[in-house]
């Protein structure tokens, strides 16, 4: 008997007990639609929160004024200012880096057309737009003349716009009081709201100059340590993003004077944000994949004792099969590939199973969490991890009553009632 021949027996048998073999295979279906869920769900979330983070600008990283007091001298305050932002853009000081930018920001009462809201302002130097790109939907944004000259100008966020004009295209030029300080709206971001962002959401925010919001708005919220609320430094390329991180620190660990001192700031990487959830997410998936995977050995196990009670049921026809010349290694391949289909065709419905709760995965991320772009993804690997897990299964739990059908004595067999 060829290996053709023990496939068709094996469909043959397991159309001839169909409630047997379904009942059988419900431990592989449930373990692998569950793998194949978990995976998809998992690679759907972290594919989410990559996406998330690559919007904060690729090679980007922060500089922000505070410092754990646990984990350092507890005489130091933290210490962030202007000043050390534009040490870091002097020439040759940080080769690593290509812009940086600053910002402060503040609810602030904004009046218009007889609204009044609190919205929070952000005094961002021109570079801002530089290393955190934004979409323009009217209008332009501000400059560095604009920035020295103090100019009371303001870009705002689709939603600003709207709320207090009706709109994009009738927020352009018009008037926008800020705690009594008036500005002309030169510019209206389309930035979708929700979007990851450090500081408020761009499409809720009113973006205004740095040098203008620290003489008019935020001329309270400084001192002779700090003047900014955040620093964004973009490198050069993402390949150059550690230099940057280590010429960032030197620059202004000698602008505060530090020698043997902890640093008075705080350098954050979003890359090694994205990485550490990136591992603890993975790390989840694998749990709830090897929680998931137990009914694949239940699964298995019910695989042995079904191939086992098959053994049994059909002992005269091997000992007959036997008596007419068929070798173990011809009785023992039988039952393994019976066993082997049926993990098969059990893995075949556990991946459809597998994409169903893929589909419900999506429906709760995006209707708990709101992730819309988190929709659980299953991929090929997946797919062929999860037949690999099938055959895996049907091999192991199917060799032990394969082995016992190719071991017995074909005259006991055929005595066999």
């Amino acid at each position: 008997m060829n290996f053709v021949e023990s496939i068709l027996i094996a469909f043959r048998a397991l159309a001839a007990n169909k409630m047997r073999a379904l009942l059988t295979m419900l431990g592989i279906i449930i373990g692998v639609g569950a793998v194949i869920g978990m995976l998809a769900m998992g690679n759907g979330f972290q594919g989410f929160l990559n996406d998330q983070f690559a919007q904060l600008g690729a090679g980007n990283f922060y500089v922000a004024p505070f410092v754990d007091s646990n984990e350092i001298d507890a005489i130091i305050s933290a210490r962030l200012s202007y000043a050390d932002a534009q040490a870091i853009a002097e020439p040759g000081r940080a080769p690593a880096v290509d812009a940086v930018a600053v910002e402060i920001s503040g609810q602030v009462q904004a009046a218009a057309k007889g609204s009044r809201l609190d919205f929070n302002v952000r005094a961002v130097s021109p570079g801002f737009f530089y290393v955190t790109p934004q979409d323009l939907g009217a209008g332009r944004l501000f400059d560095t003349a604009a920035d020295e000259d103090q100019a009371r100008v303001a870009v705002i966020g689709w939603k600003v716009a709207d709320e207090l004009y009706g709109g994009t295209s009738l927020a352009l030029g018009q008037r926008l009081n800020l705690n009594g300080s008036s500005f002309e709206v030169i510019g209206v971001l389309a930035t979708e709201e929700g979007q990851i962002s450090v500081g408020a959401d761009p499409a809720e925010a009113i973006f205004v100059p740095y040098q203008t919001g620290i003489a008019r708005l935020f001329r309270n919220r400084f001192d002779d340590r700090t003047d900014i609320d955040i620093m964004t430094v973009k490198a050069r390329s993402i390949n150059e993003i550690d230099n940057a991180i280590r010429q960032v620190t030197e620059v202004v660990r000698e602008e505060h004077r530090l020698t043997y001192q902890d640093n008075d700031f705080t350098i954050i990487n979003p890359d090694q944000i994205a990485a550490q959830f990136n591992a603890v997410i993975g790390a989840f998936t694998a749990f709830l994949g090897l929680v998931a995977g137990i009914s694949l050995i239940v699964g298995g196990i019910g695989i042995m004792n079904i191939m086992l009670v098959s053994v049994a049921e059909r002992t005269r026809e091997i000992g007959l099969r036997k008596a007419v010349g068929a070798r173990q290694f011809d009785i023992m391949l039988q039952f393994l590939v019976e066993a082997v289909v049926l993990c098969l065709v059990g893995g075949v419905l556990g991946i459809l199973l597998g994409f169903g709760l893929a589909q419900i995965g999506t429906l709760v991320l995006v209707g708990l969490f709101g992730a819309e772009g988190a929709a659980a993804r299953v991929a090929l690997g997946d797919v062929v991890f999860a037949t690999a897990i099938a055959t895996t299964i049907g091999i192991v739990f199917g060799f032990f009553p394969a082995l016992t059908a190719a071991r017995l004595n074909p005259i006991e067999a055929l005595r066999t009632e």
